[in-house]
């Protein structure tokens, strides 16, 4: 636990320095990279995780310190004689309690640690999930843009051969029916996609502004996992949440070593220099001591001890639901890979020969409208989904690299884990 909270506090270093900069205007285009850089510099929310971590820390250090002495000063004239006192106190609880505070106050700051990690963590995965859904809704407005442009195309066409006689008016109104139904999902599409570009902007803007930001195209392929890597073994090796909870158990043990020694609560050392008019100065010293008759603390201990005994099942819990959160992205990563390989890796180009074939085979007479938009309805679907099996695999990869704590040696995500 003390390697890795040295490790996790030379991460944390870097993350708290970098303070929000100067305004920044937002590109119109940005790679998945050039998000999450942007991200580190705007956030607030990871700007209000990093004052919280401070706030945390601050706290910490401060239970940690000693009482401070009181000094007093008393005149007594009673006409020819007068007394006057100057008195020093000091409590001494700090004299078998230090090492208890010392240990609290270190499980809090790694409990603190911890959990600013995993704030950070999930505050990234958020932006990557929001970059995907807009370079999915981007492809969804491409594919029914180009389908529309055919069926747009074919429209006009059969109009003209319908006005020379040349085509029924089934085929008219079934281009027309298909023309307004691709028309409808295609504004649709539209505004979900400046949702999601606005979305996208405003987690990049430094001004409280939301610009629309285009994500550039992901790769067909997300990188490859190591086949070496155990997602359950490295999940529970790393993951900040598990940290956390077992710093809190050593706060609240130490705690509860605290309560038990409160009865002792009270003690103080006073001491000083008396001035009397009869001329008999000197120091004197005093103790002041708790008696514990009334109180004797039990239902406090009592409380403590069950405390622990809760953070204790917290741990327990936690570890088993990191274990599974690891193992359940995995076997998502997995299918989203079957899926992909059994879509291939040319889809989009499938799709498009398929509807260049159609139109091709129209203007030469060999297929009619029906089979047309049937071409053009095909192509549709193939290319809404190959992209939503790309986007799959991306949200499959990025919830399997959050669930077992980023992937060693690889780039920071923002929690640098």
């Amino acid at each position: 636990m003390r390697i890795r909270s040295l490790v996790q506090t030379t991460a944390i270093a870097s993350l708290l320095v970098a303070v929000p900069v100067a305004a920044q205007e937002v590109p119109s285009t940005v790679t998945l990279e050039q998000a999450v850089s942007l991200f580190h510099g705007v956030s607030p929310e990871l700007r209000r995780a990093r004052n919280r971590l401070r706030a945390s820390i601050g706290t910490a250090q401060q239970s940690r310190a000693m009482l401070n002495p009181t000094a007093s000063l008393t005149n007594e004239d009673l006409g020819a004689y007068s007394e006057r006192y100057f008195t020093l106190s000091q409590g001494m609880d700090f004299v078998w309690n230090r090492g208890g505070k010392g240990r609290r106050a270190e499980a809090r700051n790694g409990e603190s640690r911890a959990m600013f990690l995993a704030d950070s963590a999930q505050i990234v995965f958020g932006l990557k999930r929001a970059f995907v859904d807009a370079w999915e809704t981007s492809e969804e407005v491409s594919a029914l843009s180009e389908t529309d442009r055919v069926v747009a195309a074919a429209l006009e066409d059969a109009a003209q051969r319908y006005a020379a006689g040349d085509l029924a008016g089934y085929d008219l109104r079934r281009l027309r029916v298909a023309r307004a139904t691709l028309g409808r999902r295609l504004a649709s599409a539209e505004l979900s996609l400046e949702d999601a570009e606005r979305r996208l902007g405003s987690l990049l803007a430094s001004d409280g502004s939301i610009p629309r930001v285009r994500p550039q195209a992901l790769q067909i392929e997300a990188p490859g996992v190591s086949p070496t890597l155990d997602p359950v073994d490295r999940a529970l090796a790393v993951r900040p949440e598990l940290a956390a909870a077992m710093w809190m158990t050593q706060a609240l043990d130490a705690e509860a070593d605290l309560v038990r020694r409160s009865f002792l609560t009270g003690t103080a050392l006073t001491g000083g220099y008396k001035q009397q008019s009869d001329g008999r100065n000197g120091l004197f010293l005093g103790i002041e001591l708790p008696i514990p008759i009334l109180d004797r603390r039990a239902g406090a201990v009592d409380a403590a001890v069950a405390e622990v005994d809760r953070a204790e099942s917290e741990v327990a819990l936690t570890r088993l639901g990191i274990a599974r959160d690891a193992a359940l992205a995995d076997a998502r990563l997995a299918s989203a890979r079957r899926q992909q390989q059994i879509m291939g890796g040319d889809g989009m180009e499938e799709a498009s020969a398929l509807l260049d074939i159609a139109r091709v085979a129209y203007g030469e007479g060999e297929v009619g409208i029906v089979e047309l938009v049937d071409a053009a309805d095909a192509f549709l679907e193939a290319r809404l989904l190959e992209s939503t099996a790309r986007a799959e695999l991306w949200l499959a990869y990025f919830a399997f690299e959050h669930a077992v704590g980023g992937f060693p040696g690889g780039a920071t995500n923002g929690e640098t884990r």
